[in-house]
């Protein structure tokens, strides 16, 4: 038996205990109340959280992207750049500047009919460097070959004469135009692969155009966009009136509008359309006003002054021209020149 005094001691822990624990039996019950109650389904749902946008993954910069581009080739025979508009692959192996240029010296699609290159077979863009505004652009050896199709004596020849230096500065401009369409360019400076012994130079030297500078050994200026010789809507509309005022339909055949943009009529064929010209009055001279370009960068209108020729006697006729581009070529509708007849006493 243990005395009263171990009793004692025993008993008042003991009590304390009990109460301790009843306490916290009697918390635990209502908590579990609580988390047992079921919630309206009809009650609203408050959230108390922000919303989180969750941010979509960056593009991987190491994956090739593609990107549209615009590249200027010769149309034609033309004295003229023409655009077309085409899809670059671009990748991180090689600067955007070199993969443009590289488009450009490989050439026009196959879908561009009229559009011809500029550089003679094999040319090669080397490399690209890109320094303040300048872009350097290093060409390979070929750029200094003829075409095939030049003579040897075209020195002597009056119509090779002009046509042998007229490619090399299209070809030139071509890279210039090209650069400062798609670049954040002022000028582009040639180099050409290294041939000589290794002090010399690589800048292209003034005797590349065949001009017949004095001092053809003389470095080439930089490059800058020259606005003269690419197919505008202004400069397609002095070639269209100049055709007419020298009567040159030929010339004139390619820039009539495949489908006539007023009358849905298909162009006729070359006799039948140079018929129907041989039947207006003759254009004797003409004013055209700077234009303006549609929205959608699809139609171009001008205001005209002509003077025609109607029975041995010149008259002034005024109105507009609306030009609209094909496959990135401005062309006039045949229906502009019909009807004008009218004007005329």
């Amino acid at each position: 038996m243990f005395s009263a005094s171990a009793q004692l001691r025993i008993s008042r822990p003991s009590r304390r205990f009990f109460r301790a624990a009843l306490l916290a039996a009697l918390l635990l019950c209502c908590l579990l109340l609580t988390g047992c109650r079921q919630r309206d389904p009809l009650a609203a749902i408050v959230s108390t959280a922000t919303d989180i946008t969750v941010p979509l993954p960056a593009p991987d910069a190491a994956l090739p992207r593609q990107e549209s581009v615009t590249l200027w080739f010769r149309l034609g025979t033309e004295a003229l750049l023409a655009p077309e508009t085409r899809t670059i692959t671009l990748t991180p192996a090689a600067p955007y500047e070199l993969t443009l240029l590289q488009a450009l010296t490989g050439g026009p699609s196959a879908s561009s009919l009229e559009l011809n290159g500029l550089f003679p077979p094999g040319t090669k863009v080397l490399s690209t460097h890109l320094q303040g505004r300048t872009l350097f652009v290093t060409l390979s050896r070929q750029i200094m070959n003829d075409f095939a199709d030049e003579p040897s004596a075209w020195a002597s020849n009056a119509a090779w004469a002009a046509e042998v230096p007229l490619r090399r500065h299209l070809a030139m401009q071509a890279i210039a135009a090209t650069v400062t369409e798609n670049c954040d360019v002022d000028q582009v400076v040639i180099l050409v692969e290294h041939t000589a012994r290794s002090g010399d130079s690589l800048r292209l030297r003034q005797g590349y155009y065949r001009s017949g500078d004095a001092d053809a050994n003389a470095l080439a200026a930089p490059l800058h966009r020259d606005e003269s010789v690419l197919l505008t809507p202004g400069n397609t509309l002095a070639v269209i009136l100049d055709c007419w005022q020298m009567q040159d339909w030929a010339r004139l055949y390619p820039f009539i509008s495949r489908t006539d943009a007023a009358t849905g009529e298909v162009r006729p064929a070359y006799d039948a359309f140079a018929a129907r010209m041989d039947a207006l009055p003759p254009l004797t001279d003409y004013t055209a006003s700077t234009g303006s370009v549609s929205q959608d960068g699809q139609s171009a209108v001008f205001s005209v002054r002509l003077s025609l020729l109607s029975n041995g006697q010149e008259y002034a006729a005024e109105g507009t021209l609306r030009l609209h581009r094909e496959k990135g070529i401005w062309r006039i509708s045949l229906s502009q020149f019909t009807g004008r007849e009218g004007d005329l006493p």
